[in-house]
């Protein structure tokens, strides 16, 4: 199973859900506030191409990483 982030739309709590969209189960609840106002975020994709990782083989995260 893929993983996904989603966020809680009542609390704005980030998590992250092993989660199979296509076995038909509602929205994941929020780990913070048990609520299941939940939705789906877009994700930075972390796989590796070759010898060099997805970003330029950099190990820092997309709000961390000083622009190039």
């Amino acid at each position: 199973m893929p993983i996904y982030e989603f966020a809680c739309k009542k609390c704005g709590h980030n998590f992250e859900v092993l989660y199979r969209a296509s076995d038909g189960t509602s929205m994941p609840f929020c780990p913070a506030c048990k609520s299941k106002k939940t939705e789906k975020l877009m994700s930075i994709f972390g796989g590796k191409f070759g010898n060099a990782s997805a970003g330029g083989g950099k190990s820092c995260s997309a709000t961390s990483c000083p622009p190039s």
